[in-house]
Parts: C-alpha cells; sequence; structure tokens
C-alpha cells in the first residue's frame, strides 16, 4: 500500500566494523525484513549490536503502535508493548540503543508542543477568569490541561508513573540506557511502582487516588513499553530473583563481552542520531497515515501456522 511515509527507501551502511565475539551465532536467523527495518539493523557494527538495534527498533516502534494492532493470546488481547532489558559488560556496544530511542522522539515532541500550546491558553483564560472579581461564581473556572507526553522518565514516583500513563491514556514508553536509573526510582521512598510495570506487561487497569483534593484517576487499559540496558550488575537490582513477577514479563538479552577495542575515529563520519531521528519523523508520518486510515488491526494465525504452534508446543 502506498503511504507518505516512503518507509521502503533504504540506506546503505557505511561501515563494516567488527569488535564483539563474533565467533557466536545471531539470536535471529536471518530473515528479509522490511527495508525500514533492515537499514536501522544494518547500522550494527557486530552480530550482537545487529541484534540489539531489531529488538530496540521493535520494543520502540511496537511502543508507538501500542493500542491500534493486537492478537488474541490465552483468550485475551495482546499489543505490541514489549519489556526489552539488554544485558551488557561495559563498553560492549549497547551505547547503540540511544539511537533507536530518537525513532520515539518527533512523536512526543508533537505532543509537548500541544501541551506547551495548551498550557499557554489555559493561563490567559485562568488570568481572565481570575480578573472578573465578585462574577467568578457565574463563570466556569478553566481547567488545567493533562500533560501528555510519549516518552516517560525512569526517574519517577510511583504515582508519577501513573499520572504520566493516565494522562496519556495508557500509553507511553520508558527508554533508558542505564538501568539502575529504573531500580533506584523504584528502590526509593516513592518508588515501589514495580507492579505497574508487570499490570502493564498484560495491559491491566491503572488506578490511584490522590490525597491532596480526594481525586480518584484511573485508565481502563495500560500500554506501556520498556526498554532499558544496563551491566549483569544492574540487573539484580531491578528484580532480584526469578520469583519476582518482572523476570517472566520481560525479554533479555545478553551481549557478550567484545575482544578488541577499536578505534572510534576510524569510523564513519556520519551522525547516526540524525539518521535515526530522520527515520523517527518518516515513521511518524506513517502513524498519522495509519490512524487516518484505520481504527484497528487485528492479527491471527492460519490454520496452518496454529498446527505448527501445537506441533512446536508439544515437543
Amino acid at each position: 500500500n502506498k503511504n507518505p511515509s516512503n518507509l521502503q527507501a533504504p540506506l546503505t551502511p557505511t561501515h563494516a566494523h567488527t569488535y564483539a565475539r563474533e565467533d557466536l551465532p545471531p539470536a535471529f536467523p536471518d530473515y528479509p525484513w522490511p527495508p525500514f527495518i533492515k537499514q536501522m539493523i544494518d547500522c550494527g557494527n557486530s552480530i550482537a549490536q545487529r541484534d540489539i538495534l531489531l529488538l530496540g527498533v521493535f520494543t520502540v516502534l511496537g511502543g508507538t503502535l501500542n493500542k491500534r494492532v493486537r492478537v488474541l493470546y490465552g483468550q485475551k488481547y495482546m499489543y505490541p508493548c514489549l519489556q526489552t532489558f539488554i544485558v551488557a559488560p561495559p563498553a560492549s556496544g549497547k551505547g547503540a540503543l540511544t539511537w533507536v530511542r530518537r525513532l520515539a522522539e518527533p512523536i512526543h515532541e508533537e505532543m509537548m508542543a500541544r501541551y506547551k500550546d495548551s498550557l499557554k491558553n489555559y493561563r490567559e483564560e485562568k488570568n481572565r477568569w481570575d480578573s472578573l472579581g465578585k462574577k467568578r461564581s457565574e463563570t466556569p473556572e478553566p481547567e488545567q490541561p493533562p500533560l501528555k507526553m510519549f516518552l516517560i522518565a525512569g526517574d519517577n514516583s510511583g504515582t508519577g508513573i501513573l499520572e504520566n500513563l493516565i494522562e496519556a491514556d495508557g500509553v507511553g514508553l520508558i527508554c533508558e540506557t542505564e538501568a539502575d536509573t529504573v531500580s533506584t526510582a523504584i528502590g526509593a521512598d516513592h518508588g515501589h511502582w514495580s507492579d505497574t510495570l508487570r499490570k502493564c506487561h498484560d495491559h491491566e487497569r491503572l488506578a490511584f487516588n490522590r490525597r491532596t483534593n480526594r481525586e480518584y484517576r484511573e485508565c481502563p487499559a495500560s500500554y506501556l513499553s520498556v526498554l532499558l540496558s544496563g551491566t549483569p550488575a544492574q540487573v539484580r537490582p531491578l528484580i532480584p530473583s526469578a520469583e519476582n513477577g518482572l523476570f517472566s514479563r520481560q525479554m533479555f538479552y545478553y551481549m557478550p563481552s567484545i575482544t578488541e577495542w577499536v578505534n572510534q575515529f576510524d569510523l564513519s563520519d556520519e551522525d547516526y542520531d540524525s539518521r535515526f531521528t530522520g527515520w523517527g519523523k518518516q515513521w511518524k508520518t506513517f502513524i498519522e497515515w495509519l490512524g487516518a486510515s484505520v481504527n484497528l488491526i487485528q492479527l491471527k494465525l492460519s490454520e496452518e501456522d496454529r498446527k505448527s504452534t501445537r506441533l512446536n508446543s508439544s515437543h
């Protein structure tokens, strides 16, 4: 189908340097990914880096699709909202995930721009309402606009993360390249939102009471995606044991250690942050086109796929 985003235009990778262990097989077999996805994977300069770019791209783009796409699994609709944890030794190349975050920034920036415009209009209306004096009782007080954002900070309180999600109708993405940012926040006095991550994996309802004005806030379903990376030592503070519910809900990828350091000045002079930002703008255009074209995409397995699934599960 033709669409205004031009998502099928690939770019040729400009480097092919390797510095990680190439004796290990890729976690994902060769697959004819769409050109828009393949050009991002090709930015990786090792097998492991290509793997994490694939996982990162799927996590971020899936988060932007959120409630637009669903599949029936276990008598319940599931959405493309992944929770991915890249575990890597220091200097192993996991910094490539910062490029992936750029894919979501155009969507986030537009949401923040809309909020700032709404906030400016609210303050003007509030000033006019305050100037009415005794006549204020005859005019309803303006309501402050909700702060809607897509990229949610990992350094957050339990109430803060709930507010961010509820204001955005349950949709959001936490993308942190240092996992201890999240684990420290969860373990703080006003943290303890590990249960929120578990609920969001299953798209459960979120709610809380605001004590100051006895306000009750809720959203019927949650669509939070999470992309974290960190060293092995940063895993345990976030997920202390296998009994912790986050362990079974998150997808882990372990990057191998490097065998030699590569001079970064020998690589391409191209700025990959800018490249991924450009792809993010293309993706934003596609998301807007998709939202105007269809309300919902529901995926179903063919009968052949169902038989294959039953066969694999029997083994």
